[in-house]
């Protein structure tokens, strides 16, 4: 019996099926009666998404996945963004920091007395886990494995049905390469299915070109696998002041590209009393915030024009690694070429 026939006999997938098949209306009819998903942080996340923050290190990507959380548990808006859910669970996996790091975020400090004090009140909603040292079985070969597994069952387990995950690098050894983040996704994408769970993923930038906008050529590991998430927006740093940071969309499903290069949001990261946040400033262009060539920063681009070039690029790819335009390359080459 064919996979045809056996869906003409249920509509639900056999135990073991790897794929669904079902005719376009049926999957139609199906969806008309799931709710449209909602807003968690204006049109950057919404409800049932995987989605991927991205920065630099030192950026305040954690900073603003736990004001996201702070939102989203006591059902208020941050930022000047929508947030459409009424208070909900969240479990944030804190794999970087401390339980001493995250307390010392939110609480004021007398350098005096060496003490802190009047912490912030996060909801009774905002559930933050960390690795147990003591509760990783060493004869266990597959880390990684053994991590989505406890993952998976401790946010069962919370009736959570948001996730945030800090980050990508402390789940995949090796993030560089697609092999090993491909199927990382796909797992968690499985997971938001089956759950309808909505999962916000930081991951890092590698050293990027100030001059350029961010893309997703940005992202650590293989820019491919952001065809494999839902959407993703990211963190960049102002060059007139590094308080200063921009909130840019990168992809979209659901909605619009409310926040491109043309429309970012500007916003300045500091801490009113206990809480270390972003402040919205205003709505601006992404070419205001980036480096503008000087004589020394065009001398040291023209050079490494020349580099790439000899690496074997195309004057296309050397045009995209600088942000530069590919005509620029093609002038700076020949000038080269002709001072040697």
């Amino acid at each position: 019996m064919t996979l045809l026939n056996q869906e003409s006999n249920s509509n639900a997938p056999r135990n073991g099926e790897f794929l669904t098949i079902k005719s376009a209306n049926q999957w139609i009819d199906e969806a008309k009666s799931k709710p449209i998903p909602k807003k968690i942080f204006g049109p950057f996340w919404y409800e049932e998404e995987l989605c991927i923050l991205f920065a630099d290190t030192n950026q305040g990507k954690s900073l603003l996945a736990v004001q996201i959380i702070d939102s989203v548990t006591k059902g208020i808006s941050t930022l000047d963004l929508e947030m459409e859910l009424p208070e909900s669970k969240v479990i944030y996996f804190d794999l970087e920091l401390t339980a001493k790091q995250f307390e010392m975020r939110y609480a004021q400090h007398d350098k005096d007395k060496e003490i802190l004090f009047d912490h912030f009140e996060f909801s009774e909603q905002f559930l933050r886990a960390e690795i147990n040292p003591y509760g990783y079985d060493v004869s266990v070969d597959d880390y990684e494995s053994f991590l989505f597994r406890e993952i998976e069952s401790q946010t069962t387990e919370s009736g959570a049905k948001i996730l945030v995950i800090d980050n990508l690098s402390c789940v995949i050894s090796d993030n560089e390469k697609a092999k090993n983040t491909t199927p990382f996704l796909i797992r968690l994408n499985n997971l938001k299915k089956m759950y309808g769970w909505s999962i916000l993923l930081i991951a890092h930038t590698p050293k990027r070109n100030l001059f350029a906008p961010i893309s997703r050529n940005d992202i650590q590991g293989s820019k491919s696998f952001i065809n494999l998430i839902d959407s993703c927006f990211a963190v960049g740093e102002s060059q007139k002041d590094p308080s200063i940071k921009y909130l840019k969309q990168i992809k979209v499903r659901y909605g619009a590209f409310q926040f491109p290069s043309e429309n970012v949001v500007v916003c300045k990261i500091g801490k009113e009393s206990n809480f270390s946040s972003f402040k919205f400033l205003e709505y601006g262009k992404e070419s205001e915030h980036l480096k503008h060539f000087d004589a020394a920063d065009k001398a040291l681009v023209k050079n490494k024009a020349f580099e790439l070039k000899k690496s074997g690029y195309s004057n296309v790819k050397i045009a995209l690694e600088l942000g530069v335009s590919e005509g620029a390359v093609r002038k700076w080459l020949k000038q080269t070429e002709f001072e040697e």
